[in-house]
């Protein structure tokens, strides 16, 4: 399992907690600090060996990404944002489902938004979302065979800030075979350094 982070010290131990925590533990989290200037780093490091943790120069969450996917080693693939937290039960539903259908290589499930206890109360209104619970496809919601990420290849290092979106239209244009569980399986934060917040010129101009 596969998360980068970037001046995260606020939220990374929760977000690792979540993914060791699982009812299913997963066989390896590989952790990439992009270059953090803040406590990020002494908090991977008190996770010890329970996970892997490793440091790059500050380059993109795409390059971080496909730095760790490179390192992994298990058949299933999953990731984290890390502000972000996976339900208890996430790869236990999402692995079964991969296990009775073998023709499925991708598996989605619900997102539930919540804006984040540190968010100060006058700034909380507008980070309210429209919906609260919702089909997630995206990457934190994605549990994948290596086989079919290695088939569709890697992330596009050249769109930072739009990299998984692009990743998935090319996946569903091969021809990826995805399934939805009908159970929350990520908790997705909402605050105020939410990338789709402070990299909106970013996105405008790679979508």
């Amino acid at each position: 399992m596969v998360i980068a982070a970037y001046n995260a010290e606020a939220y990374i131990a929760e977000a690792i907690e979540s993914v060791l925590g699982q009812t299913v533990p997963p066989g390896e989290v590989i952790v990439i600090d992009d270059g953090s200037i803040d406590g990020t780093r002494g908090i991977l490091d008190r996770f010890g060996d329970r996970i892997v943790a490793l440091a790059q120069n500050n380059s993109g969450q795409a390059i971080a990404v496909n730095r760790a996917l490179a390192m992994a080693r298990g058949e299933l693939i999953g990731f984290c944002d890390a502000d972000d937290l996976w339900t208890p039960r996430k790869l236990e539903l999402q692995s079964a489902l991969l296990e009775h259908h073998s023709d499925v290589e991708a598996v989605f499930g619900k997102v539930q938004q919540f804006v984040s206890p540190d968010v100060p109360e006058d700034q909380r209104q507008r980070l309210m979302p429209a919906l609260e619970i919702m089909p997630g496809e995206l990457k934190q919601c994605m549990l994948i065979r290596r086989a079919a990420l290695d088939r569709i290849d890697a992330f596009d290092e050249t769109l930072p800030a739009t990299f998984f979106i692009a990743w998935l239209g090319r996946a569903k244009q091969s021809g990826l075979k995805t399934a939805h569980v009908d159970d929350i399986v990520v908790r997705r934060r909402l605050q105020l350094g939410n990338g789709g917040r402070t990299n909106t010129e970013a996105q405008d101009l790679e979508h």
